[in-house]
């Protein structure tokens, strides 16, 4: 089968919808499969065999803002699609966000190609109307033959908004990926990985951090591992919050050094405001790592009180308690991180998704529009 991944941004820029078509494309090339990808032109991201990338350069901050620079690079994708997709000889399109969906899916589907749109989060729920309606707009734009996301919270969201037929398909992580010996020095060590965008919540870990400083009593490190629009104000604030010891901004991380920087924390804590299915969170645990979470969007669907913590989102007196709590209790961090690795290993595994990606791809070769 000839698989065209189309997706905003690739590692090393930091989301997980870039995650997740590396970890697809690479499962489904050892499948003998032929896959290539399709994305935006951001830095740091270097040639390579199978990754296309298009349009003019964007900062990894504008890849979710809507900018001249972004729509020019929607018209390059879809230029692309029309050079490519039937010359290529493409099986199927898998659309990774809304609006690479909408500026690819118009050109294969006219071209007898099924597309699969994945949302890997469902904001129009959560913001205001404008938004919501080119959101929803750009779904049905891209003219998918299946539409899938990650977790059953933005099912019910896509539902409510006028898509019933909706697959739940959720994020996977390589377990043994993580299976490396990777020495724990002091200090004590939070981390968190992600976006520097305002869902992310970071501005609250900062709180909560000096918060739990007056909580605990020892040394311990808050690493914050990515970029976007936020670095800078964070920066600030760190400053401006006398944390300028404690915090480490790692900047984006390469996929070794992200493994590494997993295996050397002690807890994993993601503060956001708003999420789908967060693949730091299934990384975290196959590190074996005890979790801190929002009770937002998808986490609890996934994490329970048996394998993390979770925190009402916005909470900095919460979160500092539940972070002062795993640094002050070793056997519950050990517990949960055990809980959490064995549900990484069981339940999310790349190999067992990509099956069920590719029975969709079939079902809707075969099928068409369903």
């Amino acid at each position: 089968m000839r698989i065209l991944h189309v997706v905003k941004k690739v590692p090393p820029v930091v989301g997980g919808d870039a995650t997740a078509v590396a970890a697809l494309a690479g499962v489904q090339r050892r499948a003998g499969h032929t896959v290539e990808v399709l994305t935006y032109d951001a830095p740091g991201v270097e040639p390579a065999p199978g990754i296309h990338r298009v349009g003019p350069r964007q900062a990894a901050a504008d890849l979710d803002r809507i900018t001249f620079r972004r729509v020019r690079a929607m018209a390059a994708m879809r230029r692309w699609a029309r050079a490519h997709v039937t010359r290529d000889r493409f099986d199927a399109v898998h659309a990774h966000a809304v609006d690479v969906g909408a500026a690819v899916g118009p050109v294969a589907r006219d071209s007898g190609v099924p597309v699969v749109l994945t949302c890997h989060g469902v904001w129009f729920p959560t913001r205001g109307p404008v938004a919501g309606w080119l959101e929803r707009f750009l779904i049905r734009r891209a003219r998918a033959s299946a539409l899938t996301t990650v977790d059953p919270t933005s099912g019910e969201a896509l539902r409510s908004g006028g898509f019933a037929d909706v697959e739940i398909v959720p994020n996977g992580v390589d377990a043994g990926e993580f299976a490396i010996d990777v020495p724990q020095e002091p200090p004590f060590r939070f981390l968190f990985v992600g976006r520097h965008e305002p869902q992310k919540g970071i501005d609250i870990l900062l709180s909560a951090t000096a918060r739990c400083r007056e909580l605990v009593d020892g040394p311990f490190l808050v690493e914050l591992a990515g970029d976007g629009s936020l670095t800078a104000r964070l920066r600030e604030e760190t400053w401006a919050l006398g944390l300028e010891s404690v915090v480490r901004f790692l900047g984006p991380l390469k996929r070794d050094a992200l493994v590494r920087a997993y295996r050397s924390a002690d807890v994993f804590v993601l503060a956001s405001r708003a999420e789908g299915f967060p693949i730091a969170i299934l990384e975290a645990w196959a590190a074996g790592l005890p979790v801190v979470a929002s009770r937002v969007g998808g986490i609890p669907g996934v994490c329970d009180a048996s394998n993390a913590v979770l925190v009402p989102p916005g909470d900095v007196e919460a979160l500092a308690a539940a972070m002062a709590d795993l640094y002050t209790d070793p056997e519950k961090r050990v517990s949960l991180g055990r809980a959490g690795q064995d549900v990484a290993k069981t339940r999310f595994s790349w190999e067992s998704i990509t099956q069920e990606y590719e029975r969709i791809y079939r079902a809707v070769g075969a099928g068409g529009t369903r």
